[in-house]
C-alpha cells in the first residue's frame, strides 16, 4: 500500500506535457534525499531480513526495499539490492529473478548506464515465467530502454504486448498514447485509431486535446490538397469553447499546415498569432519560435532567423524533447549566423567586382537605396512596437522582447537547468560558458572578476542592435538621421574587391567559412545531415580544396550509417585521391592510429638509445644501430627523419666531408616533407659548398665542439638535469652574465658572413615554403586581419536576378579565417576565429577525425597576460626521472631552423621533484610568445620523446613561474591558461 501511495505520488507531482514523448514509467523526482515512507517502508522489510531470515518472505521484503530505494532516487543502492535478489532468489521464485532483471535495467538507466541496462532486460527474457504480471513487466522494461537509447521504433512490439496485456488503467492509457506517438512516425493509420479512441476515452482533458489534435493532423494530411479545406477541422476547434486555453497548439498546426503547401505568408501569419496568444505555454511557444527560426534560416534571412533562436533560450522548458540537442544547437547558432552572412557578402561583393563599371555603379546605387529605405521602414516599425507593449502580457513580454532584440526583464531559473545535476550537463554548461563568454569574455573565477576584464575598456556586446528601449531607439534615429545614401553606397564601393589578390582574399573567406560551418554542425550540434549538406556544398564550389582529405572521411564516415553506398564512394574517392594521408590510412584500417602511436613509442626509444651512444662517443654503434631501425621503419615514419638525421652525424664525426655530405644530400632527398631536420640539413650543406677553407684540412667532418662559439652543427649533449634554472644559460648551465647578449653579438660578428650567402640561404627558403604551401596557405592569411562588414543592406545573389535586404544592422565585425598545412605533411588543421566566443581550431583525434575546439577567447586577463611582459613558452613533462636530453635537443633543432638569429634557449627547471618544466624563451610581448606556440605546437608531438600524455604546454610570464611550486599548483596553472 506504502508503494501504491508513493508511486501515484510520483504520477500527480510529474508535470503533464502530452506535447512531448512520453516515457514508458513515471520516474522519480528524488535523489537519494530522506523519504519519510520510503524510509518507514525500509524500516519494515528490515525486520523481516533480519528477524525472519528463515522466512519465505525475506526475497519479498529484499525486493520491497530495493523498490523503496529506487523511488527514494538512490538508484546505485537500489540496483544492489535488486543484484542480491538475483543471486539468493529460490529456484521456484522465477517471476523475482525476471522482475529483478527489468527493476535494474531501470536503475540502471538512470544512472546512464544505458548498455548494463539492456543486458539486464535481456537477461530478464532468459528466466521469465509465464505469469501475466510479470510478463507485462518485463516487456515494458524492455520497451523502456528501447526507447531511452533512441530506438522507438524497435520498442513497439514489446510496448503493444505490454498494452494488450495491462490491466493498471493509468498505465494503459499512458502507454496507448505512447505508442500512438511512436506509430505516427511510420504508420500513420494505426496512430490515427489509437489518437481517435483516447479522444473519446475517459482521460485526462490535456491527453484527450492532444490526442484530438493530433488525430485532426493525420485525418487532414490524406484528405484534400485543398490547404483551407485541410485546415477546416482545426478551426472548428478554435470555435469550441472548452479548446480556449489550447489556442496557441491549434493555430501553430494551422501555421504548419500553410507552410508544408507553400503558403509561407499565411504560415507566418497564424505562427504570429500563436506566439501573441495569451494563454501560450513555454514548451508551444518553443515549438513555435523554433519553426519560425529554422524557416527564416533556410530563407536566408540570418538575422531574423538569430531573434527567433534567442527567444527560444528566454522560455525553454526543461522537459523539451531532445532538450540537450537543442541547447547545443542555440549555442552554436550566432556562430553560424556570422558566417553565413559574411558568405553571402562576399558572393555580392564578388558578383558586384564582376560587372563592368557601369552597370556595377547603378547596381550599387539601387542596393543603397533600398538600405536606406530598409532602414528607415524599420525605425518606423521599432516606434509603433515600443509603444504596443503594454498591452502584452508578462509572460510574453519576456520572449517577445528577446525576439525584438532586448535582453528580457526577469529570465526563469529554470532556464538552462536539467533534470540532473546541472555541471555534470555538458549542453547546458556550454550554453551557459558560450552566453557568459558573449557578454563577459573570458574572466577568473576570484573576487572582483567584473573588474579584472581588459584594462583598455575594450566594449562588450551585451545586446543586439534590435531593441525596445525607448532611449535606444532614439539613439538609433540620430544614427539615421546622419547617415545618407552617399554613406551607403560607398560602403558597398570601399567593399568591392578590385584586384586579383582581391578576389582571391574573399573566396578563401568564404572557403574557410565554409569549412567552420560544417564543422560546427559536426562536431558541436551534431546534425550530421547538416553537415554532410555543408561539406558537399564547399566540394562542388572549392573541388581541388586542399582540405579534400578531411572532407572526404568525414563524409565516409557520417554517411556510413545513413548511405552506405554514398559512404564507400567517398572512401574511394579518398583513397584513390589522397592515398598516403593519415586520413586515407585510418579509412582502410581503423586502428593505423594504434599502430602509428605503438611506432611512435618505439622510435622514440631507439633515437633516445642512438642519442645515448652519440652522446659517449660511440659513433660506429650509432651508424649501424640506426642502419637497422631505419630498415625496419617506413620512411614516412614521423622519427625516421630524425634517426637519419643522428646516423648523418654519426658519419660526419667518423668520414669525410663527402661521406658527410653525402648523408645530408640522402636526408634531403628521403624526407622532403620533413620541417624539423631537412632545413638544417640544408643549411649545414649550404655552409660547407660556401666555406670549403674551412673543411680543407679536416680528416673527418666534424670535429671536437668548441664551447666558445656557436657551431655551425648542433650535436647531441647530454646536459645534466636539473642543473638548468630560468636565468641560465642553456649551453653552459652557467648564470647569465650581464652582458651575454653583447657577447653574442660579438660570435656573430666573428662568424664568417657573407651576403651572396644570405641572399642564396633566403631565395632557397623562399623556393622551400613556395613548394610546401598549399593553394590555400597560412602565410597567406595569418596575421591579416579583414574588417568585415556585416550583411547591411541588399544581398545580391551571385547571377544578380535577385536582390533583397537581409539585414539592416550596419555594425562592423571582425573575422579571421586560417588554414594550416604544416611541411610534414600532417593533416591541414583549420581555425576560424568569429564573434567574441573564441577560435575553432581543427585537429587530428587518434581515430583521424578532425574536430574543433575553443581556443584563447579576445578577452584574456591582461593582468596574468600583459601584452608587454618577459614571457616564457613551457611544456610541462609530468614525469620527474625521464631524460628529456633527447627532446631538448629536438627543441634546439626547431629554434636553429626557425630562430637561427635571435637569443631564444630552451632551459630546464625540475619541480618539487613531480614535474620537470621545459621553458622556451624569453620573449618580450605576448604576441611573440603566441606565434612561438603556434610554430612549434603542430611539431612538438615529433619533437618530444615522451608520451603525449605525459606532458601538455602553456605560456607564462617570468614571474608567475616562481608561483609553481609543486605539480598542484602547476595544474591549476594549465586549467587557467586553457580556460584563457
Amino acid at each position: 500500500m506504502m508503494l501504491e501511495q508513493e508511486t501515484n505520488a510520483i504520477f500527480h507531482a510529474l508535470e503533464k506535457n502530452y506535447q512531448i514523448r512520453l516515457s514508458v514509467f513515471d520516474e522519480p523526482t528524488t535523489s537519494g534525499d530522506p523519504h519519510k515512507m520510503m524510509d518507514s517502508l525500509i524500516q519494515k522489510a528490515y525486520k523481516i531480513v533480519n528477524d525472519k531470515q528463515a522466512s519465505k518472505y525475506v526475497n519479498d521484503a529484499i525486493f520491497l526495499i530495493g523498490k523503496a530505494y529506487y523511488y527514494k532516487g538512490a538508484y546505485y543502492t537500489a540496483a544492489a539490492f535488486f543484484d542480491k535478489l538475483i543471486r539468493d532468489r529460490r529456484p521456484e521464485q522465477k517471476s523475482f529473478g525476471a522482475l529483478a532483471y527489468a527493476w535494474k535495467s531501470r536503475a540502471l538507466l538512470q544512472l546512464g548506464k544505458e548498455e548494463a541496462a539492456g543486458l539486464a532486460v535481456d537477461s530478464a527474457f532468459m528466466v521469465l515465467d509465464d505469469h501475466a504480471k510479470t510478463k507485462t513487466f518485463v516487456y515494458a522494461a524492455k520497451a523502456n530502454h528501447l526507447v531511452r537509447i533512441g530506438k522507438e521504433q524497435e520498442a513497439i512490439p514489446f510496448l503493444a504486448y505490454a498494452l494488450s496485456t495491462n490491466g493498471r488503467h493509468g498505465d494503459r492509457y499512458r502507454w496507448k498514447f505512447l505508442l500512438a506517438q511512436l506509430y505516427r512516425d511510420t504508420e500513420n493509420e494505426k496512430a490515427l485509431v489509437l489518437f481517435n479512441q483516447l479522444s473519446r476515452s475517459n482521460v485526462p482533458f490535456d491527453m484527450a486535446f492532444e490526442a484530438g489534435l493530433q488525430s485532426a493532423f493525420l485525418t487532414q494530411s490524406k484528405d484534400t490538397t485543398n490547404l483551407a479545406q485541410r485546415a477546416k477541422p482545426f478551426f472548428k476547434m478554435l470555435k469550441e469553447g472548452k479548446n480556449d486555453g489550447y489556442r496557441d497548439q491549434i493555430l501553430f498546426e494551422i501555421g504548419k499546415i500553410y507552410l508544408a503547401g507553400g503558403e509561407e505568408e499565411h504560415a507566418v501569419r497564424y505562427f504570429n498569432k500563436a506566439l501573441k496568444d495569451v494563454d501560450s505555454n513555454p514548451y508551444q511557444q518553443t515549438e513555435t519560435f523554433l519553426v519560425m527560426a529554422d524557416y527564416f534560416f533556410s530563407k536566408k534571412q540570418y538575422q531574423k532567423a538569430q531573434r527567433y533562436y534567442d527567444s527560444i533560450a528566454t522560455i525553454l522548458p526543461q522537459n523539451y524533447t531532445d532538450v540537450n540537442k537543442l541547447r547545443r544547437k542555440l549555442a552554436f547558432m550566432k556562430e553560424l549566423t556570422a558566417l553565413y552572412q559574411e558568405n553571402m557578402w562576399q558572393d555580392t561583393l564578388i558578383a558586384l567586382g564582376e560587372m563592368p563599371d557601369n552597370v556595377r555603379l547603378a547596381v550599387v546605387d539601387s542596393l543603397a537605396k533600398q538600405s536606406l529605405t530598409a532602414r528607415e521602414l524599420f525605425i518606423v516599425q521599432q516606434k509603433k512596437r515600443n509603444g504596443g507593449t503594454k498591452k502584452e502580457s508578462s509572460t510574453n513580454r519576456n520572449a517577445w522582447s528577446s525576439l525584438q532584440g532586448a535582453a528580457p526583464a526577469q529570465q526563469p531559473a529554470s532556464i538552462f537547468a536539467d533534470s540532473r545535476f546541472y555541471f555534470n550537463n555538458q549542453d547546458a554548461r556550454l550554453l551557459g560558458l558560450s552566453a557568459f563568454k558573449k557578454r563577459w569574455g573570458g574572466r577568473q573565477l576570484k573576487d572582483g572578476w567584473r573588474f579584472s576584464g581588459d584594462p583598455d575598456g575594450q566594449a562588450m556586446e551585451t545586446q543586439p542592435f534590435l531593441t525596445n528601449d525607448s532611449d535606444a531607439v532614439e539613439q538609433v534615429l540620430q544614427v539615421a538621421g546622419q547617415d545618407s545614401l552617399q554613406q551607403f553606397r560607398q560602403r558597398y564601393l570601399d567593399a568591392i574587391p578590385i584586384t586579383a589578390e582581391d578576389f582571391g582574399n574573399s573566396r578563401r573567406k568564404i572557403h574557410d567559412n565554409m569549412i567552420a560551418i560544417g564543422n560546427i554542425y559536426r562536431d558541436y550540434i551534431r546534425n550530421n545531415a547538416q553537415a554532410i549538406e555543408a561539406y558537399e556544398a564547399l566540394l562542388k564550389r572549392f573541388p581541388d580544396t586542399e582540405v579534400a582529405s578531411e572532407i572526404y572521411y568525414a563524409l565516409f564516415r557520417m554517411y556510413d550509417s545513413v548511405d552506405q553506398v554514398k559512404s564507400a564512394y567517398y572512401k574511394e574517392k579518398l583513397t584513390d585521391r589522397y592515398p598516403g594521408s593519415i586520413h586515407a590510412m585510418v579509412a582502410k584500417d581503423p586502428h593505423y592510429m594504434e599502430k602509428r602511436n605503438r611506432e611512435k613509442s618505439t622510435m622514440d626509444r631507439a633515437f633516445e638509445r642512438l642519442f645515448t651512444l652519440y652522446t659517449n662517443g660511440e659513433h660506429t654503434a650509432v651508424i649501424e644501430q640506426a642502419t637497422e631501425v631505419l630498415a625496419g621503419t617506413s620512411r614516412a615514419s614521423q622519427m625516421a627523419s630524425q634517426v637519419a638525421y643522428l646516423k648523418a652525424l654519426s658519419i660526419g664525426r667518423v668520414g669525410r666531408v663527402e661521406d658527410f655530405m653525402g648523408a645530408l644530400q640522402e636526408i634531403i632527398e628521403h624526407y622532403p616533407a620533413d620541417s624539423l631536420v631537412v632545413p638544417l640539413a640544408r643549411e649545414h650543406k649550404r655552409y660547407m659548398v660556401h666555406h670549403p677553407e674551412l673543411f680543407a684540412n679536416r680528416v673527418n667532418a666534424l670535429q671536437d665542439k668548441d664551447k666558445q662559439r656557436v657551431a655551425f652543427v648542433d650535436e647531441p649533449d647530454m646536459t645534466p638535469w636539473p642543473a638548468l634554472r630560468i636565468n641560465g644559460d642553456y649551453r653552459t648551465a652557467s648564470p647569465l652574465a650581464s652582458s651575454y647578449k653583447d657577447q653574442l653579438a660579438e660570435q656573430k660578428a666573428a662568424e664568417p658572413q657573407d651576403g651572396a650567402i644570405k641572399k642564396e640561404v633566403a631565395v632557397l627558403w623562399a623556393e622551400e615554403r613556395k613548394e610546401a604551401s598549399p593553394k590555400i596557405t597560412t602565410e597567406s592569411i595569418a596575421g591579416r586581419k579583414a574588417g568585415l562588414s556585416a550583411v547591411n543592406a541588399g544581398i545580391l545573389s551571385s547571377n544578380l536576378v535577385s536582390s533583397r535586404i537581409d539585414s539592416i544592422n550596419m555594425e562592423e565585425e571582425r573575422s579571421s579565417v586560417r588554414l594550416d598545412a604544416s611541411a610534414t605533411g600532417a593533416p591541414i588543421k583549420t581555425t576560424s576565429k568569429f564573434d567574441n566566443v573564441g577560435s575553432l581550431q581543427g585537429k587530428i583525434t587518434n581515430t583521424g577525425q578532425m574536430r574543433i575546439d575553443f581556443g584563447a577567447n579576445d578577452y584574456r586577463d591582461k593582468k596574468l597576460f600583459p601584452d608587454t611582459a618577459t614571457y616564457y613558452f613551457v611544456v610541462n613533462v609530468m614525469d620527474p626521472a625521464v631524460n628529456l636530453a633527447p627532446s631538448r635537443y629536438g627543441i634546439g633543432q626547431f629554434n636553429r631552423s626557425r630562430y637561427a638569429r635571435s637569443t631564444i634557449s630552451h632551459q630546464l627547471s625540475l619541480v618539487n621533484a613531480e614535474n620537470q618544466l621545459l621553458c622556451m624563451g624569453p620573449f618580450e610581448t605576448f604576441e611573440e610568445v603566441k606565434t612561438y606556440e603556434t610554430r612549434i605546437l603542430p611539431l612538438l608531438p615529433e619533437i618530444m620523446k615522451v608520451p603525449q600524455e605525459d606532458y601538455n604546454s602553456f605560456i607564462i610570464t617570468r614571474e608567475a613561474i616562481g608561483t609553481l611550486t609543486d605539480g598542484i599548483q602547476i595544474k591549476n596553472y594549465h586549467q587557467v591558461y586553457e580556460e584563457q
